[in-house]
């Protein structure tokens, strides 16, 4: 039994170029997920740098800040 092997200089195209031709197929798609993706990391790290400021603070003032929040619309609906 005899294989034939294709030869990539009968068909003209090199390996990177077969690459090429393919990414510039998919950059149309990778453009937006390459911001999201950098979007997501630059939200990450803010949210680790807060924590690291602020440590165990901030947590303490997420619940205030949601008791505030529940605690004044509840008297704004009491007093109209």
């Amino acid at each position: 039994m005899k294989l034939k092997l294709k030869k990539d200089s009968t068909a003209g195209q090199t390996a990177l170029q077969r690459f090429d031709t393919a990414f510039l197929r998919n950059a149309d798609k990778l453009n937006p997920f390459k911001i999201a993706l950098n979007n997501r990391f630059l939200d990450l790290q803010d949210h680790l740098r807060r924590k690291s400021y602020y440590g165990g603070q901030m947590e303490m003032d997420r619940r205030s800040i949601n008791f505030n929040v529940l605690g004044g619309a509840g008297l704004q609906e009491a007093s109209s």
